[in-house]
């Protein structure tokens, strides 16, 4: 039971292997072009202490 090309299991794995990760890479640059064109932004709103209920009015008037 000689297999006529004993490493021929292990090439293809190896291509298998090395096609996935060109394909992961290709991904991770594409996912970090798209963070590096996004604009992140943040904003800061200070809740009133004698007013627990702004929070909770606030987020319902986004809906």
């Amino acid at each position: 039971m000689c297999s006529p090309h004993p490493g021929a299991i292990f090439e293809e794995n190896a291509a298998r292997d090395d096609e996935v990760f060109q394909l992961a890479v290709s991904d991770l640059s594409l996912s970090d072009d798209i963070l590096q064109s996004e604009k992140i932004t943040h904003s800061i709103k200070l809740i009133e202490p004698n007013n627990p209920f702004q929070a909770v009015q606030e987020g319902q008037s986004a809906f």
